[in-house]
């Protein structure tokens, strides 16, 4: 049990503590009733203070935590690691990861790319080379450590690596379950191409001769299950529109589909791309999805990451959403809150705690290949790279996919064996 000891004790000072000892490393804590009970207390003890307190650990006060800087924090170095606010030879931890969980730098950031997000050009963890690495991670491990060297039988460490594959299931299905009129004008447009083979392929599916090929989207996901840890399938409902193109949700394949992903995977709703500002929308494919299931979703990820904060996570919250997975990049990998471990949102204008665990994912095809251009065996370099850093911290490795890449079907063809050699290099 390790005992605090917080001088000027806040909302936000119990939220950092507790999520980096509780859940980063695993320990136990007990916050202390006052410095009598404290200073005469044995065992392992911390105090979050101005003055250092002989016996314990201590962690220097800034008063950043509960009044953080309008511009950017200087980035400065502390033992090797990145440090944001204290003093030349101390840190304030607590100020520092606090600034970087509660996403303060996104939420004032007035930047907007096409589609009404925040470039990553513009985030603070990216000018400050904050989010090529799991900070947050080694700067609590490091704490963690020192704790271990002065009580060596009283804390010990728990934190272990994980590793999480989640797919975006854009379309669930390549030609079934659309509409008469969109598959004849994709029908027209590979006739244009020449591609008549493409044709002939979609009319076979539709007419039941022979099944879709994003269907093997889940024979990969089932043959590589037994190496992950987790395995997610978020499910976009909507097919109608410039950026959605799943295939019906009511057609009977996509149903099918739906069904028996559930039995190897774990099931997540995929917001439509308007949904960010439009939470009705995202209520009503949350419960299609769910009529679809036959349970609850508590799971959810953007669509193309779009999202406003802090409506969107408040919307999230307000619908009983336990996990959002849309922390990432579009454009790059990388930590975009410089850590690699799931952590509760915490609500920085109404000075709360939530419910809602927010999951960083650290790497996405699409950004690789789309965006950054590379070939097969680069990604596959690439996404290791970021379970290698990951598991130096022991955290928790989340990669993201697409149902068209892990389809192999036709262009796609490459990347099943991307994500199985990614899959086998990142298992814990």
């Amino acid at each position: 049990m390790l005992l605090v000891h917080v001088e000027h004790p806040s909302a936000r000072s119990t939220y950092v503590i507790r999520h980096v000892f509780e859940r980063m490393l695993g320990l136990s804590l007990r916050f202390s009733a006052g410095m009598e009970e404290f200073r005469s207390a044995t065992g392992p003890r911390l105090s979050y203070g101005v003055p250092p307190i002989e016996g314990a650990v201590h962690v220097p006060w800034t008063g950043a935590i509960d009044a953080l800087p309008t511009d950017d924090p200087e980035v400065g170095d502390h033992e090797g690691l990145p440090a944001l606010f204290g003093s030349a030879d101390d840190q304030d931890l607590f100020a520092d990861v606090f600034f970087l969980l509660s996403l303060v730098d996104e939420m004032r950031c007035t930047a907007r790319d096409a589609h009404d997000r925040v470039p990553s050009s513009a985030m603070f963890t990216v000018r400050n080379n904050l989010a090529d690495h799991p900070w947050v991670d080694a700067m609590v491990l490091r704490m963690g450590r020192r704790l271990e060297r002065l009580w060596p039988k009283e804390i010990q460490i728990r934190r272990h690596y994980t590793s999480v594959a989640t797919v975006d299931m854009d379309n669930v299905l390549r030609y079934a379950g659309r509409p008469f009129h969109r598959a004849l004008g994709a029908s027209v447009k590979d006739l244009l191409n020449g591609s008549i083979s493409s044709v002939v392929e979609r009319w076979q599916v539709r007419s039941g001769s022979r099944p879709d090929p994003f269907v093997k989207v889940l024979e990969l996901l089932e043959a590589q299950r037994v190496d992950l840890q987790r395995a997610i399938l978020f499910f976009l409902m909507r097919g109608e529109g410039a950026f959605d193109h799943a295939a019906d949700p009511r057609h009977s394949g996509t149903k099918a589909l739906i069904k028996r992903a559930i039995r190897s995977c774990e099931i997540g709703i995929h917001p439509s791309y308007g949904t960010y500002k439009a939470h009705a929308l995202h209520a009503e494919e949350q419960a299609l999805l769910q009529q679809t299931i036959g349970k609850s979703v508590e799971l959810s990820r953007q669509h193309f990451l779009r999202w406003l904060l802090p409506d969107t996570l408040r919307f999230l919250r307000g619908a009983h959403f336990a996990e959002d997975h849309t922390l990432g990049f579009s454009d790059r990998i990388g930590f975009r809150a410089s850590t690699c471990t799931p952590f509760p949102w915490y609500d920085p204008e109404k000075e709360e705690e939530t419910t809602l665990m927010l999951h960083p994912f650290a790497a996405m095809d699409s950004a690789l290949i789309e965006r950054m251009g590379q070939a097969p065996d680069e990604v596959v370099c690439s996404m290791n790279a970021m379970s290698d850093a990951v598991r130096t911290v022991k955290g928790t490795f989340i990669s993201v996919w697409h149902d068209r890449y892990l389809s192999g079907h036709r262009e796609f063809a490459p990347w099943p064996e991307v994500f199985k050699q990614v899959v086998q290099h990142a298992k814990a």
